[in-house]
């Protein structure tokens, strides 16, 4: 008889059954720990890559943004705290809504469009309106040019440093930053002199130690005397320091330049943020200085100098290179954006009629500095003609971003053009509010 097989079944003991679930156990956790650090790693270097992006993107919009801090707003934001004390604060912080908007627009045509602006406004409504356009702007940079030339004689008096010396070695320096051939860089030289600006003024708030409660109460409270005249006259000129028709055409034209693309929009968007925010901050602390050191009636650069050594024995010297950082600064990209502007309106080809506009734009200016010292009153004067003078610019661009053609297919969206629309009414609102004033 033949026996049939039976299989053998295995039934593991309680230990071995134990040691079973132990080792499934940690397998599991071997494997999730793999894919956790997989994904921490994957992580990481998604970051390391954003960051690097950033820093590849990084430039245009952060010198633009820090050079509007020039001696010119420095001035305007000096005699505003010592007329207002801490109440100019509020309307600093909210024009970075302005700020943002209007530039942010700037930024999207040269980085988007891979035009700058006169260029896109030549290509766009023809020659003509392009050098139309643009000569208002080389007129008041010439004037600017005059103010940054000022404002260093200002920073060399207070570094006790012989003026006329350093005027030409400031101008020959100029010029040696110009000359560079390549946008990227005349960039390299000047991001080190942002970021000594943006440290000088943030170090003064140590010097001045302010009140905060009292900058709480008065600076961030919407409700301020805006029935008054004065007060109204100095709200225009701090609108027409906030923006000036060279910051459109040196953003747009620097994002071109550095060829910028559509891909590298959002980190250029985030750096037009960071620095609008750093930008009104750095001007509300100045409104803050003003209240303490009362610069009134300035006329010349020994009053100006004497009202601010009075703050104390390191406030001389450290707003001297103040002075010094953002005149500089601001020399180096408003001559870039002037030139850039009239080249790109005329349709000019090669670096020599770059450098044709630059000289006949500077050499005047900073001999008008060598010869005279008392026209510094007519600062806030022109911080409110600035807004009447942007005026049209900021027309020509709010078509300019809206049309697809300019834009290669990528117009911005309704939303967004709604938002330019009126942040640029009020800019020009607040300009003509100004102007009435001075009328």
């Amino acid at each position: 008889m033949r026996v049939k097989a039976v299989p053998m079944v295995c039934h593991p003991s309680d230990h071995a059954k134990r040691s079973l679930q132990r080792w499934s156990c940690a397998a599991y956790l071997r494997k999730k720990g793999s894919l956790h650090a997989l994904a921490v790693g994957g992580t990481s270097r998604r970051l390391v890559e954003d960051i690097r992006n950033f820093l590849r993107v990084f430039g245009p919009a952060w010198l633009v943004m820090i050079a509007d801090v020039d001696v010119a707003s420095i001035i305007e934001g000096l005699e505003a705290g010592a007329v207002w004390g801490y109440r100019m604060v509020f309307i600093m912080l909210i024009l970075t809504l302005p700020l943002f908007f209007i530039q942010d627009a700037a930024g999207m045509l040269g980085t988007v469009g891979g035009l700058g602006l006169g260029e896109a406004i030549r290509k766009r409504f023809g020659k003509r309106t392009a050098l139309i356009s643009s000569f208002p702007m080389a007129v008041t940079d010439f004037l600017e040019y005059v103010v940054e030339y000022a404002g260093m004689a200002v920073g060399l008096y207070m570094l006790r440093l012989p003026i006329v010396p350093g005027l030409l070695i400031i101008f020959a320096a100029h010029f040696m930053v110009i000359y560079s051939r390549h946008y990227r860089e005349t960039e390299a030289a000047l991001l080190p002199i942002s970021f000594i600006l943006v440290a000088v003024i943030a170090v003064t708030v140590t010097i001045f130690r302010p009140d905060m409660v009292s900058v709480v109460k008065l600076g961030l409270n919407p409700i301020q005397p805006y029935e008054n005249s004065s007060f109204d006259y100095m709200m225009a000129a701090s609108i027409g320091a906030v923006i000036m028709p060279w910051m459109l055409f040196f953003h747009s034209g620097a994002d071109s330049r550095k060829k910028l693309k559509m891909s590298d929009l959002r980190n250029e968007r985030l750096e037009t943020l960071i620095g609008a925010i750093v930008s009104e901050v750095l001007m509300a602390i100045v409104v803050i200085d003003g209240s303490f050191i009362k610069v009134e009636n300035i006329n010349n650069i020994s009053a100006i100098a004497s009202a601010l050594a009075i703050a104390g024995n390191y406030a001389r010297p450290v707003l001297g290179i103040g002075f010094l950082a953002s005149g500089f600064l601001a020399l180096v990209v408003v001559s870039m954006g002037s030139a850039w502007g009239v080249v790109e309106a005329m349709g000019l080809k090669g670096k020599g009629q770059y450098y044709k506009v630059y000289l006949i734009e500077s050499v005047p200016a900073v001999a008008l500095v060598l010869l005279v010292n008392n026209y510094l009153s007519l600062i806030l004067n022109l911080m409110v003609i600035y807004t009447v003078v942007l005026i049209p610019l900021l027309i020509f661009l709010g078509k300019l971003i809206a049309d697809k053609r300019i834009m290669n297919g990528n117009a911005i969206k309704k939303r967004e053009v709604y938002i330019f629309w009126l942040m640029s009414l009020g800019i020009a609102v607040g300009g003509i509010l100004g102007l009435a004033s001075i009328i």
